[in-house]
């Protein structure tokens, strides 16, 4: 056999036989011992996008320059993003984002959080670190849900930066009974769009598409092994 065949041979099966990588993925959170339960549910319910938390970087208004209120951003776009996403779920796809799961929706919860978060902290102007861990397990603390499905999802926003265009989030996958961290990862998605809600929104679905596409494969990949 010719070399430059035997070379092309082996590169064609380490192409097939290479591990997933991811896209949005910055870290994942979680044991894979107890993380293994996400990839061997069958559904989820989801409980929407909590924004109560995170950090606004850079001009948050409705052009370059200008800023809104952080009051009015909260009550007129926090829950308008979710809004979107019930709206919009073939675009906004989380059935195919976790892997072909089946999906329910419950975002009382978050949308009653969304609407009384404290504000007070939330304009700053430079990237700074992800929430700690700490903090993401006292949010799932207030979570409710009628809900008979074991694991959770929740969508939790930390650092939407102007600057660099892009928007950071943690996937939580959690225990409903306990709300307790089963799994998650920290990701970021880019924003894009024309006006302050299409362009923030389009962060979530920029996640949405790393993880259908690579991230979720590479995360079942990593915890099952």
């Amino acid at each position: 056999m010719k070399k430059s065949s035997f070379v092309f041979i082996v590169f064609c099966f380490m192409f097939i036989f290479a591990a997933p990588k991811a896209d949005c993925t910055l870290k994942m959170l979680g044991t894979p011992s107890i993380a293994k339960a996400v990839f061997n549910q069958k559904s989820f319910v989801f409980m929407g996008a909590d924004f109560s938390k995170v950090r606004l970087i850079g001009d948050h208004g409705q052009g370059s320059g200008t800023n809104m209120p952080i009051d009015y951003i909260r009550d007129t776009y926090f829950n308008s993003y979710n809004e979107t996403i019930l709206n919009e779920t073939k675009k906004f796809d989380i059935e195919g984002a976790t892997g072909g799961r089946k999906i329910t929706y419950d975002f009382n919860s978050v949308v009653e959080i969304n609407k009384t978060a404290d504000t007070s902290s939330m304009k700053i102007m430079t990237k700074t670190e992800p929430l700690d861990t700490e903090v993401i397990r006292g949010m799932l603390k207030k979570y409710k849900t009628a809900s008979t499905e074991q694991i959770g999802l929740v969508i939790i926003a930390d650092q939407m930066n102007k600057y660099d265009k892009e928007a950071y989030y943690y996937v939580i996958f959690f225990d409903v009974q306990y709300r307790e961290i089963v799994f998650g990862a920290y990701v970021k998605g880019s924003a894009g769009g024309f006006g302050y809600k299409n362009f923030w929104v389009n962060t979530i679905y920029e996640v949405l598409k790393s993880m259908k596409k690579k991230d979720w494969e590479y995360w079942e990949h990593t915890i099952k092994g």
